[in-house]
């Protein structure tokens, strides 16, 4: 399954990055192409303004030197009656090539030219309005001036632009290629890791919805077995029908509150809370369940209140105090505090119980991790309360950290701010 969406990511981001590559490469041509030209039509036409104002007398002189130019420019000078006087360099173009230019430039403005050997000329023709004499040559005789610039140079640049940008596409694809199959992999880590967790996580609850399952109906099939027995003769079964039915109750109302948590259906209704009071009241209902096991809890409460859910809060404790007497063994004590600061609430319970393993300790928020399953479902335990206690503590923007000792104990200490 995940082979095919990672293909499918390489081929999306290799046709994004493509993409990418393509538009800034069309991008890039098509504004250097833009200058180039631009900064050949101003260069002309410049030319054709200085030979307007003075430049033709001069030039058509006898001893006028050929223009030292940078050999791109021509220049064509036409008498009243269509015939060419001369051209500038000389010899650098036939007379066909010459009346090339000048039907091109006839319309006063500028265009380009292809000649025989594939070359792009821009010409620009323009009317000869000086009438004085200049030595031997008048130049009332010019009529029509036209001023050619040669085109390679900027297609030369144009043309290994375009080669740079093929090559740069073609490694493009080949890069996009490897990196588009490096992040495809790297964006399926997570994927994958909660694939794999909601996999588990079907399995565990699957695992643990299949023993209250397979116990109620041994039960109910005994009971029918026998009919004629009353009520009090079948009462082990009926109470043991009871027992897991309500263990599966326990389990489902869990599962839909964590589930509700993953989906962000499950809100938070925050009002003011005395937290002292609430760990007050839950103490006065673990107490009774502590005496009959030999059990002791201190408590200790600074009055204290917090910005939160008080039915949350409250399932949050009953967690808590839930798990240190089940691991508490009798003669042991349970500690609860809770100390006020200027800006957060600290409340510590630590219970004298077995505690938990080094190897377990970092996993016991996970849910179904149960370090001794066999002990945790005699219990009557889940798994998932550690889980839902977590989620309570971090919708109410605090933290939560696990301190425990094989033999010694173990130790949660909380810390809520007082303002959400």
């Amino acid at each position: 399954m995940f082979s095919k969406t990672r293909r499918q990511l390489v081929l999306l981001n290799s046709a994004i990055l493509v993409l990418i590559l393509l538009v800034s490469g069309l991008a890039l041509y098509t504004q250097l192409r833009y200058r180039l030209f631009h900064e050949a039509d101003e260069a002309i036409l410049n030319t054709a303004k200085t030979m307007k104002n003075a430049s033709i007398d001069q030039m058509l002189q006898e001893d006028h030197p050929e223009p030292d130019a940078d050999r791109r420019t021509s220049y064509f000078f036409w008498d009243g009656q269509g015939k060419l006087i001369i051209q500038y360099p000389k010899h650098d173009f036939t007379s066909e090539e010459a009346q090339r230019f000048k039907d091109a430039a006839a319309g006063g403005a500028l265009q380009t030219v292809k000649t025989g050997d594939g070359r792009d000329y821009l010409t620009l023709g323009f009317a000869n309005a000086s009438r004085e004499t200049a030595g031997s040559f008048a130049a009332s005789h010019v009529a029509y001036v036209v001023v050619v610039r040669n085109l390679e140079e900027e297609n030369k640049m144009l043309d290994s632009l375009r080669m740079d940008l093929v090559i740069g596409c073609a490694a493009g694809v080949l890069f996009s290629v490897l990196i588009g199959f490096f992040l495809a992999g790297h964006a399926l880590v997570p994927i994958r890791r909660s694939w794999n967790k909601q996999q588990q996580f079907v399995a565990d609850a699957s695992h643990e919805l299949r023993t209250p399952t397979a116990v109620i109906l041994t039960r109910t099939e005994l009971l029918f077995r026998h009919p004629q027995h009353t009520i009090e003769e079948e009462s082990q079964n009926i109470a043991l029908i009871l027992k897991e039915s309500k263990r599966m109750g326990r389990l489902i109302d869990d599962l839909l509150t964590l589930a509700r948590t993953d989906s962000n259906q499950l809100q938070i209704h925050t009002a003011p809370v005395p937290l002292h009071l609430l760990l007050q009241e839950i103490t006065e209902q673990f107490e009774l369940l502590a005496e009959m096991r030999s059990i002791q809890i201190h408590s200790q409460f600074q009055p204290a209140e917090i910005e939160g859910d008080d039915n949350r809060l409250r399932q949050l404790f009953i967690i808590l105090l839930d798990n240190a007497l089940k691991f508490t063994p009798p003669n042991g004590s349970i500690k609860l505090t809770c100390h006020n600061s200027p800006h957060s609430v600290r409340v510590l319970v630590k219970d004298s119980g077995c505690g938990i393993s080094p190897d377990d300790l970092p996993h016991v928020f996970e849910r179904f991790y149960r370090g001794d399953k066999s002990r945790s479902r005699t219990e009557g335990g889940t798994g998932l309360g550690l889980s839902i206690a977590e989620w309570i503590v971090l919708a109410h923007k605090g933290t939560i950290h696990v301190t425990s000792q094989e033999g010694s104990g173990t130790e949660f200490q909380l810390i809520f701010p007082k303002k959400l």
